[in-house]
């Protein structure tokens, strides 16, 4: 009772505007918590700066962008201020004087830094002004800003609806209760039943920032489970652990032994080419291990065989037993079999999108742009994403074998293969409330570091921190968009508006780097969901194509090849980044 009632307007205070003309007025209606500071006039337009975005009207457009989609800020040609945006997008401003635009470059390169504290970000002050203002109408305000039961319970939910036998195969380890083993995993696992938490201790200490191998995924008709982790710290020493052995092959055996299984057997099968040696999965084998005729050699090798699926180069691997990392070494995990996909690291990532997005920014030449649209290497990088998908796939829904997948620390590729491969393996996240699931369970809960990448955690001034990952998984989402329109619920602008809001900072779903973090900061309580925007009821993200009926096909084949997929024809290249032109809320 002796709390002081503390209102938005004292801790978040509006700001004093400043007209550069007196006549001008704010042209947009601000969001709850914003506050317009600058309003003033560049060549043929309206150039508006709040804490929450830049807004140009011009006489027959306007641009509308969240100030942290923005990733830099530069004069050109003296007199023009040239925006280089997160989601490919670039904005260009031209002004009367030098002196103008030198103004207006300070005042944006100080309203796009990264925060000193996370409180600076608009969505704390977005959430506690609509708090205030919508006081008297308490469930309106909470159905506004929280996401559905589905997302709060989606532990749980997903658990039961997958059919994990929980009383001989599987259990759930309370061994993370408030983030005690790893801070960057949940705190719910699943795990085979006769393995200890005390066997998990040491299973921690030998994998890349203590994240241990975790079930992700089963399939339903046959039992077979999809898990992640980090890569083991094998280093130049060659060490390893009897603990990680026995988890591994723990998983297989699981499989076998779920009472709820097709029989709780694996098929038998001829065996196939051996892959063992060492090097990057090819083509040629690649397609070799999509064959379904029984007499053709397969990467399913034997049954009940673990595959373990590395999602970068045998090179890249063996190099990072250098830094104490590395990869396992098949004589140690017998029944398993270890596949390295080729994938690149996030600095190769972020170069290629920097090449796409100022590819994207030129003045087209038809006679070279599909030539140059293919050396920024950006459709390679979502094909080899598919086909290790498409591999995961493969092993689970028609060779019944379990999948263990991670790259080096398992929070940026690995989360790409796994709900990739979720996604073609069950039409349930293929809907709105289904996708959402899978974006807080594999990207949210598992830990990728949204903060980082983005750009928008405190004092992140890395730049080398910073890649497009997420966007990169979104931009394959909406290639399986195009390949089967019927398939997915959401349509085309769920994914742009996903995006937009990835960076924005209008809602807290995708601060800080963990979920242990976003705890720390009560980003729940404090700030609004995404997917009380995202919600399945909001016709504007409905996908008129979309039919129930397409669930009856359950996984999902795409082409993968780049030459097939995105052929000389280029039937296929719809760039999802290039399309994210609608107007922020």
């Amino acid at each position: 009772h002796s709390l002081e009632c503390i209102q938005a307007n004292q801790i978040f205070p509006r700001k004093q505007l400043i007209r550069e003309d007196e006549n001008l007025q704010v042209p947009f209606l601000e969001l709850h918590g914003e506050s317009t500071e600058y309003v003033g006039r560049a060549e043929d337009a309206i150039i508006a700066l709040s804490n929450y975005r830049l807004h140009i009207k011009f006489k027959e457009s306007l641009v509308n962008v969240p100030l942290q989609l923005i990733e830099s800020v530069e004069c050109r040609d003296i007199f023009q201020l040239h925006l280089t945006c997160k989601d490919c997008k670039v904005i260009r401003c031209q002004f009367s004087t030098f002196e103008q635009c030198q103004d207006w470059l300070k005042r944006l390169n100080n309203a796009i830094r990264p925060p000193g504290k996370i409180e600076d970000l608009f969505s704390f002050a977005y959430h506690a002004w609509c708090m205030e203002v919508y006081a008297s109408e308490k469930e309106q305000h909470g159905d506004l800003c929280r996401p559905g039961e589905h997302v709060t319970s989606r532990f749980k939910n997903e658990v039961e609806r997958m059919g994990f036998d929980m009383n001989n195969a599987w259990r759930i380890s309370n061994i993370n209760e408030k983030y005690k083993l790893c801070g960057s995993y949940p705190q719910e696992l699943i795990v085979p039943v006769w393995i200890t938490d005390k066997e998990l201790e040491s299973v921690a200490s030998f994998r890349s920032w203590k994240r241990i191998p975790a079930v992700v995924y089963r399939h339903q008709s046959n039992g077979a489970v999809i898990a992640r982790c980090g890569q083991p710290e094998v280093s130049w020493w060659g060490w390893r652990s009897a603990d990680d052995e026995h988890l591994v092959q723990s998983v297989a055996k699981a499989c076998a032994s779920d009472s709820r299984s097709s029989g709780g057997k694996f098929p038998t099968r001829n065996r196939p080419r051996d892959f063992s040696h060492g090097g990057d999965l090819s083509d040629v084998e690649f397609d070799s291990s999509l064959s379904n005729t029984s007499g053709a050699e397969s990467i399913a090798i034997q049954p009940q065989k673990l595959l373990i699926l590395d999602a970068r180069s045998y090179a890249a691997a063996v190099a990072n037993r250098a830094k104490g990392g590395g990869c396992e070494c098949p004589e140690y995990y017998p029944n398993c079999e270890v596949v390295f996909m080729g994938m690149a690291n996030i600095h190769s990532i972020r170069r290629s999108f920097q090449s796409l997005r100022l590819l994207c920014t030129q003045m087209p030449d038809p006679g070279n742009w599909l030539s140059a649209l293919e050396s920024t290497k950006w459709l390679h990088h979502l094909s080899v994403l598919l086909k290790s998908a498409l591999l995961v796939v493969h092993a689970v829904d028609r060779d019944q074998r379990p999948v263990l997948v991670h790259c080096s620390d398992g929070w940026d590729r690995t989360p790409q293969i796994v709900a990739l491969a979720k996604l073609l393996l069950d039409p349930y996240y293929r809907t709105i409330e289904g996708f959402q699931v899978l974006v807080e369970m594999e990207w949210l809960d598992f830990g990728h570091k949204f903060a980082d990448r983005c750009g928008h955690g405190e004092n992140s001034d890395d730049l080398n921190e910073r890649c497009p990952v997420f966007l990169q998984w979104l931009d394959c989402v909406h290639q399986l968009q195009r390949q089967f329109p019927c398939s997915f619920e959401f349509n085309e602008a769920f994914l742009v508006k996903l995006v937009q809001h990835t960076y924005s900072c209008l809602f807290g779903t995708f601060l800080c780097n963990n979920a242990k973090e976003r705890g720390e900061k009560h980003t729940q309580e404090r700030t609004c969901s995404v997917w009380s925007l995202l919600r399945a009821g909001n016709k504007a993200f409905k996908n008129l194509l979309y039919s129930s009926q397409s669930e009856a096909v359950c996984t999902l084949q795409p082409v993968s090849h780049q030459q097939k997929r995105f052929g000389d024809r280029r039937r296929y290249i719809y760039l999802f980044i290039s399309l994210s032109n609608l107007k922020p809320l």
